[in-house]
């Protein structure tokens, strides 16, 4: 990406969204703020002169979700599959029901977080998840529909859907 003025209208429109994106995918906000700059430094190496504007956030999502999930590797030696990652617990605190959501999320792996944050957050559809996550539109239809029976089962298990209340 050679045009600066470019890039910093990809940026301002990226940055704020893919930040939260990431933050909510990784758990852990400093962790997110450096794949954030690594995703644009590796977008900025790679070539994207023949492609439009939505491509190139497409090509953005689809770095940062890679340089993620290399990151998870690294720090599971132990294990090679995103399925055993260690899952965050589910502390029980009197925090209001969007925190619980956010823990509830943070307790799902991470391409689960990753296809229900641009599903759902972003509002993309099957199509434009798919190149973003590496996969095929219909895998991203059947791996969505996985995800939210997870986070609906513990949504249950913690007491928040509605016959949970009172």
């Amino acid at each position: 990406m050679d045009d600066e003025p470019a890039f910093e209208r990809l940026y301002q429109a990226t940055a704020r969204r893919l930040w939260s994106y990431l933050r909510r995918l990784t758990g852990d906000a400093a962790l997110a703020e450096d794949v954030l700059q690594e995703s644009y430094l590796r977008l900025l190496r790679a070539d994207t002169t023949a492609v439009t504007d939505d491509e190139r956030a497409a090509l953005l999502y689809r770095i940062a979700t890679h340089v993620a999930f290399d990151e998870f590797r690294r720090r599971c030696t132990h294990t090679r599959s995103l399925a055993r990652l260690p899952r965050v617990p589910l502390a029980a605190t009197g925090d209001t029901a969007g925190g619980d959501l956010g823990r509830l999320l943070d307790a799902l792996p991470p391409r689960a977080r990753a296809l229900l944050w641009l599903a759902y957050v972003e509002g993309w559809t099957h199509a434009e998840i798919a190149p973003a996550l590496g996969l095929r539109p219909l895998s991203v239809r059947v791996l969505l529909f996985r995800a939210r029976t997870a986070l609906a089962r513990l949504v249950r298990e913690a007491g928040l859907g509605p016959e949970g209340r009172e």
